[in-house]
């Protein structure tokens, strides 16, 4: 009798342990899924920031290289563009754009750039501000008489890509590229540089000291389009500065979106009316 109640009391020890081991156990196995489940869903979250990162990544990259966002074909679009900087006005002019969210496009004069203005150009592009040439010197004498056209665009060209990181190759005759002869042409075709003239003068040089004048002309002038963009012309001074915010107004109040001019854009606009300049 002794004996069966011993053989009893082992056998409910063994049963005993062999419950709380497989307790364990189980345990043990339900820790491991639920640790393996948080390093699943940490994977799936960090590839998620991952992803999110190389977007924004990719979009500063494109912001940088000048890509310009596709436009709407239906969408009238009028292009703000504006020369002979970079003078003490340029970041003021930049910064009055900021705040009505327009971006310009902005055709330098290379003797104009000053080291104190590298940093604010390259600022204006990463921003999604467009660039260009206006030749070195804007001396018609030596642009088209003495053949320095190419040459200077070129020396231009290669200052500016240095600044911004990025081949630049807009450009802007001075004075237009009706007098440009057709060596010129072809080289600057070669040279793969995309030049934009315009088909809006403001002729803010008449109008010094009304900038209202500027916008009044402007807007009379926008009235004229209705099948092609308007590339307006105004320069870089203290009067374009104070007519800004009158002068977006007017476009828009005409039913344009403001928008830079890139060189890969499909509109082309020189006086030459070559397809392909």
């Amino acid at each position: 009798m002794k004996r069966n109640l011993i053989i009893t009391l082992l056998i409910l020890l063994v049963l005993t342990c062999f419950g709380a081991g497989g307790l364990l156990f189980f345990q043990q196995q339900q820790k491991e899924k639920e640790a393996e489940r948080a390093k699943e869903q940490s994977l799936v979250m960090k590839k998620k920031q991952e992803s999110e990162k190389a977007a924004e990544v990719e979009k500063e990259a494109q912001a940088e290289a000048g890509i310009s966002k596709k436009v709407d074909k239906n969408q009238k679009t009028a292009y703000l563009t504006i020369d002979d900087g970079p003078t003490k006005y340029f970041k003021q002019i930049i910064e009055a754009l900021k705040k009505l969210n327009v971006k310009a496009t902005f055709f330098f004069v290379g003797n104009n750039i000053k080291d104190e203005y590298k940093a604010d150009i390259k600022q204006a592009v990463q921003d999604g501000n467009s660039i260009g040439m206006h030749s070195m010197s804007h001396d018609a004498n030596k642009l088209y008489k003495q053949s320095q056209f190419i040459p200077e665009m070129e020396q231009e060209s290669k200052l500016l890509s240095d600044i911004v990181g990025k081949k630049v190759g807009l450009i802007r005759a001075p004075y237009g590229s009706t007098y440009l002869n057709n060596d010129q042409v072809q080289k600057a075709k070669a040279d793969k540089f995309r030049l934009l003239d315009w088909n809006i003068d403001s002729n803010d040089w008449k109008h010094k000291g009304k900038p209202q004048d500027t916008v009044s002309f402007v807007s009379q002038e926008l009235d004229g389009f209705h099948k092609i963009s308007p590339v307006i012309l105004v320069h870089e001074t203290k009067d374009t500065l104070d007519a800004i915010p009158a002068l977006v107004k007017a476009i828009r109040a005409k039913g344009f979106v403001l928008e830079p001019y890139f060189e890969d854009n499909d509109f082309h606009l020189n006086f030459k009316k070559d397809p392909d300049l």
